[in-house]
């Protein structure tokens, strides 16, 4: 394989070299809000919780490619105006899967606009719904993965700066 310039989805070509064991991966994350100011937000298939739609970079890609394939695959959405937000790393980033994979990330939190017609479609691999919801009516942070609830937390902060941990 040349992989100097060829996307590799990289998690499925990582695990197949190291099986379970946890490994390190960039995870990209996005708030993005819609015209009336609302927040897309997705509840994953695999553990039944909300966040924020997202997922890990590919090997050869760049974050803004990747943050962005993420979301249109996850969502069907594109998005626009897009800032960096946090960074989140150490062991709080550990996720375990119900496959028995476990991984380590380090998480590229952004805020974003959605661009242009906005028509949802969820993944249905791995996710059960996808919709824009009012801040004020957001699910309980027990209900949101780790890194989602504290990107809420931050937000409701009206912490813009870019934050680190």
């Amino acid at each position: 394989r040349n992989f100097m310039s060829e996307i590799i989805d990289y998690i499925p070509y990582l695990r197949k070299k190291i099986g379970h064991d946890k490994c390190l991966s960039v995870g990209l994350t996005a708030m993005v809000f819609n015209q009336k100011g609302e927040v897309l937000i997705e509840r994953r298939k695999d553990n039944g919780k909300y966040c924020f739609p997202g997922g890990s970079i590919d090997l050869n890609e760049t974050v803004l490619e990747g943050l962005k394939r993420e979301i249109k695959e996850e969502t069907g959405i594109e998005i626009k105006n897009i800032s960096l937000f946090s960074i989140r790393s150490g062991e709080k980033c550990d996720f375990y899967y119900p496959n028995g994979d476990i991984t380590q990330y380090v998480d590229l939190n952004f805020l974003a606009e959605a661009d242009g017609r906005i028509e949802i479609k969820a993944q249905a691999s791995e996710t059960t719904e996808v919709y824009f919801c009012p801040f004020d009516r957001l699910p309980s942070r027990a209900q949101f993965t780790p890194g989602s609830s504290s990107m809420i937390e931050k937000y409701l902060k009206k912490d813009f700066r870019i934050t680190i941990d």
